[in-house]
């Protein structure tokens, strides 16, 4: 679906905006506005509604609300700004500044200068970031930080979730002032977690409905985990299992004419070092098919926000996607940090 207002809102403002531009080239011929300020007003205008368009305008006001923190609405809107074109927009603003604030220009080129340097080590942070933690698979039981990714799903014998009944059913949705703070299942193919999308920073397409526009996570969508991976049951390590193999085995020899029966293959009456073996084999199967219907578990494995502040990330976008997003706009940053550099010398210099 694509991103941006719905309904006539979004032809409204885009009337607007073209019916300002008019405006602002009848004041240039009748010499009421110098051309600089028409351009530094329309481009203005234009960052506006791009603000708008892309959903940035939900973050701003929703930082006391349910499913996330201020500080994490504040990093969810910093990295919606810089890893778009809405931030670069500015970067044109300021070359259209009148002369006569020759030292106000400075100042601002300064000061987006460093913020753009910043910005290109903030987003080069997070590609390495994306990059450099391991996946994980749920039946390996891995515990700690880790990359995990699967479908998800609602909790079994739910079956609606959603800001509003026309809407279609979705795990996590995020609509104006609200985003949901309910968990969900993560199925990877190898066993299954709960996800506390509470404090995440939640990366999905904005959707439009109607007259409705939200972010959404939907059930059998693929997303992808970066958070703290806990096992709230407890797991069995090789020394553990063995001694369940054995038990397993033990058990099966209370029973001798059963257990003969069925392991005797050459009924010969005794079981051999051959037939042991299969004994041991069986066992095994056994005891690693019922480890695993635990592990599959949804409440075997919760992710959840990092306690020692490191990025809890849930996207519905690949992260090869973000990577290239990152990658564009972390060099668009670092090169406007370069040609406002060379600005600020040759201001220095005249």
């Amino acid at each position: 679906m694509p991103i941006g207002p719905s309904g006539v809102i979004k032809p409204i403002l885009w009337f607007a905006w073209f019916y300002s531009v008019v405006l602002l080239i009848i004041y240039v011929f009748k010499g009421q506005i110098s051309v600089e300020g028409a351009v530094f007003r329309g481009l203005a205008f234009l960052a506006v509604l791009i603000a708008w368009m892309i959903g940035l305008h939900q973050y701003l006001f929703s930082f006391f609300l349910p499913g996330s923190s201020i500080l994490t609405q504040t990093k969810s809107l910093l990295m919606r700004a810089i890893s778009s074109l809405f931030y670069l927009v500015f970067f044109i603003v300021i070359f259209f500044l009148d002369d006569s604030t020759k030292i106000n220009k400075a100042t601002y080129m300064t000061v987006l200068s460093l913020m753009s340097l910043l910005w290109a080590f903030v987003l080069y942070s997070r590609i390495r970031l994306i990059e450099d933690t391991p996946h994980t698979r749920l039946n390996s039981a891995a515990q700690g930080y880790a990359v995990l990714e699967g479908k998800v799903s609602l909790y079994d014998g739910e079956v609606v979730r959603g800001p509003h009944k026309e809407l279609p059913v979705m795990v996590w949705y995020s609509k104006y002032l609200y985003s949901s703070s309910a968990g969900f299942i993560l199925d990877d193919g190898k066993g299954t977690c709960t996800v506390d999308p509470r404090d995440a920073e939640i990366i999905t397409p904005r959707y439009h409905y109607g007259s409705y526009a939200y972010y959404a996570i939907y059930p059998d969508e693929k997303v992808y985990v970066i958070g703290q991976l806990e096992t709230l049951s407890k797991q069995r390590n090789e020394h553990e299992r063995k001694a369940l193999v054995s038990s397993k085995i033990v058990e099966w020899k209370r029973h001798p004419i059963r257990f003969l029966d069925y392991f005797d293959k050459n009924n010969d009456g005794m079981i051999d070092d051959a037939e042991m073996a299969g004994v041991r084999n069986t066992a095994d199967r056994l005891i690693d098919d019922s480890l695993e219907e635990i592990y599959q578990q949804p409440a075997s494995h919760v992710v959840s926000r990092p306690s020692d502040g490191r990025p809890f990330i849930l996207s519905s976008i690949h992260p090869d996607e973000l990577i290239t997003r990152y990658k564009y706009a972390m060099w668009a940053h670092f090169s406007a940090w370069i040609v406002l550099t060379i600005f600020l010398f040759a201001m220095q210099a005249i």
